[in-house]
């Protein structure tokens, strides 16, 4: 059985603060596919505290299971009234925000240990800003990684799109966005989110 493991939510923690995550399980089985059921389930429990602390908790969950397998992953959490975005990371691909039509830049946050290695790993985050009809994109591996390309160089190119783009439409974009994986030869997951300048992502 060839099940994936990437998974990607949303989460309204309350009337003015969203968390996003992404995350990839390694291997194509159903192991893979199990514990990235798990993965989800422990990032649900423990949203509400900062980025740092949900990667935290969710690595300690995912460790004491010690399933034999890692994950990577991506947390965010998205102020909306102060307009603020804070990111952490355990290893997952960095996320791409773009603020401005014309420009998306790659995220420059602390990549951390993959999920499943060490009980007592640290996620420290970033916070920049989030302002009206932003763009952040989230993505897993599968998007950028490509045989004889290496990966800092295709995740620019994947900015520069981004930046290019028409964003009205974040299912137009995603479309398009996708297009540029083409031959695949991973699973993809997506996740984009736009600022409209009012109390919802």
């Amino acid at each position: 059985m060839d099940a994936g493991g990437d998974f990607y939510d949303v989460l309204l923690l309350d009337d003015g603060t969203v968390g996003a995550v992404i995350g990839d399980v390694q291997g194509h089985n159903v192991a893979a596919a199990a514990l990235m059921g798990q993965a989800r389930t422990a990032v649900h429990a423990t949203a509400g505290p900062r980025p740092g602390e949900v990667l935290a908790r969710t690595n300690k969950v995912i460790t004491d299971l010690d399933p034999g397998l890692f994950v990577s992953c991506v947390y965010a959490q998205i102020d909306l009234h102060e307009q603020l975005l804070s990111v952490a990371s355990a290893g997952h691909p960095p996320p791409i925000l773009r603020t401005l039509p014309g420009h998306a830049e790659v995220l420059d946050v602390p990549p951390g240990l993959l999920l499943g290695i060490d009980a007592a790993a640290d996620y420290p985050a970033i916070t920049v800003p989030f302002p009206p009809e932003s763009v952040l994109a989230f993505y897993t591996d599968g998007l950028v990684e490509k045989p004889g390309i290496d990966i800092a160089e295709s995740t620019a190119a994947l900015a520069g799109h981004i930046a290019a783009a028409e964003c009205s439409d974040v299912d137009h974009l995603a479309d398009a966005v996708v297009r540029l994986a083409s031959p695949q030869t991973d699973d993809i997951a997506l996740l984009l989110m736009r600022s409209k300048g009012r109390p919802m992502p």
